[in-house]
């Protein structure tokens, strides 16, 4: 398996070993951790993962990008000034022009946790704010906490926090701008309770719990964090977030939040809804719905999904449903199938919100089998293993062509890997970052 990026590269966050932006894909550089007994450092360009594990997250911050593995390993590279991507560890091209200002090749991040006083290399789950990042890990578990009967007795879930925190994203309280490495939110989560599900905007991060409840933490002046939290502006610690259903999933756009379960969704913003994003679309309105019902204050909106769908997904200020490839429509009828048919919908997409750059999906567009929403664009893996990319492309995370605006708005670019890869090379996932674009190969 391997990675390829392009797009926005001014502090190395694709990890291509320069600092250069790229319209075209390049291959991601993995640095390898230096032996123990080394007599001579030689400079590796090294382009597979060191685990060789299947890549199931790819979070994205303003300047540095975080990968997860199926393993539990993160790798990180892009700006580390404050810590972001991790402490420093030699690796065989440490040598090189990259400093621990920015990280030019991905490298492993190994974490010391100080409570139980052991190395934390797997984690669960990992998203990404502006200049800080949040990764949730199994730990052993401290002393002095009671246990319910079932549950594991050996480890607890600890969410480790680092880089910068300017607005309480980090959620260590209001006196600690920057985090050091290993840091953990205190006494969070709840005793014996797990994190199934974690999401983070620009200058927030919302956690969904095993037992259903909704946390969250950071900015939250435009109700990003619920009605309820929104007149104390910052949260610099998690508080919850009243949802009227079991959540199971979270998305976070720059100012909003999605929470979803069991076909649910709720949507968390500013009651200004200056990008339509709390006008949800007939198809999914709650109108006609089983009961299930929002308290509407002005500051969310409901819906509910009729079909099997693959997820929900947020930009800086859109939402997108996607249905599940291959599977039959129940109800409503979704926008792109055939009027009055019960086909396959192949995985159509149902989207809202800004479109002054072509962010949602033009009308043409095939139906993809993935989609990997970024901060103004997307990427959609389509089921004939093309690549199409729309949006807000500037930095060339469309591909080279665009208009005289940067933009690849009403049509999309079908991104062509390098021909030195191989006729038989096969993309298999794709992600979006902040003007930043991936490709997981095959």
């Amino acid at each position: 398996m391997r990675l390829f990026a392009f797009g926005s590269n001014g502090s190395g966050q694709l990890g291509i070993g320069h600092e250069e932006d790229v319209s075209t894909p390049v291959q991601c550089l993995f640095a390898q951790p230096e032996p123990a007994r080394e007599s001579q450092i030689t400079t590796i360009q090294n382009t597979a993962l060191a685990d060789e594990s299947e890549i199931t997250t790819i979070a994205a911050g303003g300047n540095h990008t975080l990968l997860l593995t199926a393993s539990g390993s993160i790798y990180a590279a892009g700006c580390n000034e404050d810590g972001r991507c991790g402490p420093h560890r030699a690796t065989k091209d440490s040598i090189t022009a990259e400093n621990e200002g920015n990280i030019l090749r991905f490298r492993q991040m190994v974490l010391s946790d100080t409570i139980s006083n052991t190395e934390v290399s797997k984690f669960k789950h990992v998203s990404a704010t502006w200049q800080g990042t949040i990764a949730v890990a199994s730990v052993p578990r401290s002393s002095g906490h009671n246990v319910d009967q079932g549950n594991n007795h050996e480890t607890e879930d600890r969410v480790f926090v680092l880089g910068s925190s300017p607005k309480g994203e980090l959620g260590l309280g209001p006196d600690t701008p920057v985090s050091v490495p290993g840091t953990c939110i205190p006494s969070f989560p709840p005793p014996d309770l797990r994190i199934t599900a974690l999401a983070s905007g620009m200058a927030h991060s919302v956690a969904v719990l095993s037992n259903g409840d909704v946390y969250g933490w950071g900015g939250a002046r435009k109700g990003q964090l619920g009605s309820e939290n929104r007149q104390a502006k910052i949260a610099y610690s998690p508080v919850r977030i009243c949802v009227p259903f079991f959540a199971e999933a979270v998305a976070c756009g720059r100012e909003f939040t999605v929470v979803s379960g069991c076909g649910r969704f709720v949507v968390l913003g500013d009651k200004g809804n200056r990008w339509g994003l709390l006008s949800v679309p007939e198809s999914l309105s709650l109108a006609g719905s089983d009961g299930y019902s929002l308290q509407d204050d002005g500051q969310g909106s409901g819906g509910i999904i009729r079909y099997s769908y693959t997820g929900i997904a947020a930009s800086w200020h859109g939402i997108y449903v996607h249905a599940a490839p291959g599977l039959g429509r129940v109800e409503p009828s979704i926008s792109d199938a055939p009027t009055g048919s019960d086909a396959d919908i192949g995985g159509s997409i149902v989207a809202w919100g800004r479109n002054d750059r072509g962010q949602l999906p033009p009308p043409d567009l095939p139906s993809p089998a993935k989609l990997a929403v970024g901060s103004e664009h997307v990427l959609a893996l389509l089921g004939d293993g093309r690549v199409a990319a729309f949006g807000w492309g500037e930095h060339g995370n469309c591909g080279p062509d665009t208009d005289s605006q940067g933009n690849v708005s009403g049509i999309y670019n079908v991104i062509l890997l390098p021909e030195a890869v191989g006729a038989d090379a096969k993309v298999v996932g794709a992600g979006a970052g902040c003007a930043t674009s991936w490709l997981i190969v095959t």
